[in-house]
């Protein structure tokens, strides 16, 4: 009891510590010499402060509110499910590739979705960082691609094509970006295997590339290795849940240190990657936001 009580107290004042070092880093990259890391910088720190414009409050309860409509919805779909499963699921690639067979609420979907905070974080920095053209791997029910395409609206300029394997899922986010009036993302479904090629060729140069897809090592690095030549110099390529497991850790790990990222920031939850040809240099951050 006591333990748990020490527990208590501490805790408050851990978290307060934490932020205020994350709040000094963030401040201080967003001094950073390199345009590109100033941006994200101003980004992150926005998202911490929870700084935002009117307009940028009121698209954001928007979607909030879609959000909430999906929790409490009580319908279930059929789906198909390419990924890793949980972490200890341990799918075989053949598996995967086929695919996995199931009903879900859309409700366990949809908190299955990028939580509030790291949606705000993909929001500023498509806000800080203006890019041109977007790509998702992993478009769940819309969530974070309607983050990312009213941060692109916002700045009236680009497209996000995103990617989901389940066609009963891509509906779901069809009509997030419907009851939202996003016009300028679209979903393109089927594996990722099959539809990323295509996907890249129609968005070259992507100059903000966001994985949330497949949580799995050999995927991971495929993916990003196909999307190299796709990329437009300094694109920033964000990897979602890079703790997840011990292979998302070690993909995380050989991205930052490849030979095309010029600069790392590990933020723990997520790693934001910067790729610039024939690159000379290298830095890797770590700042821990939650």
């Amino acid at each position: 009891m006591i333990s748990k009580t020490m527990k208590g107290f501490l805790k408050f004042p851990i978290y307060t510590f934490r932020m205020h070092k994350a709040k000094s880093a963030t401040k201080k990259l967003a001094s950073h010499k390199k345009k590109t890391l100033r941006a994200i910088g101003n980004a992150l720190h926005k998202a911490l402060t929870n700084e935002a414009s009117g307009d940028e409050k009121k698209t954001i309860s928007l979607i909030e509110q879609r959000r909430a409509s999906l929790l409490s919805s009580n319908e279930q779909i059929h789906i198909i499910d390419y990924g890793a499963g949980s972490p200890d699921s341990n799918r075989t690639a053949q598996e995967m590739k086929r695919g996995v067979e199931k009903t879900a609420p859309v409700s366990s979907l949809c908190a299955a979705s990028t939580p509030s905070f790291w949606a705000l974080v993909l929001f500023h920095l498509i806000r800080e960082l203006k890019p041109s053209s977007c790509l998702e791997l992993g478009t769940c029910v819309g969530i974070s691609a309607a983050y990312q395409a009213a941060a692109l609206r916002l700045n009236q300029k680009g497209a996000l094509i995103t990617l989901e394997g389940a066609p009963g899922i891509s509906r779901v986010a069809e009509e997030t970006f419907d009851i939202l009036g996003i016009t300028n993302a679209s979903v393109i479904t089927g594996p990722f295997h099959e539809t990323l090629p295509g996907a890249l060729t129609a968005a070259k140069p992507v100059d903000f590339f966001f994985n949330d897809g497949h949580h799995d090592y050999n995927a991971v690095i495929q993916y990003f290795n196909e999307a190299l030549p796709w990329l437009a110099d300094e694109a920033v390529v964000v990897f979602d849940d890079i703790s997840w497991s011990p292979g998302m850790r070690k993909a995380w790990s050989g991205i930052e240190n490849d030979k095309n990222v010029a600069a790392s920031i590990d933020l723990k939850k997520i790693g934001i990657a910067i790729f610039k040809k024939n690159t000379t240099t290298k830095e890797n951050l770590k700042i821990s936001l939650q």
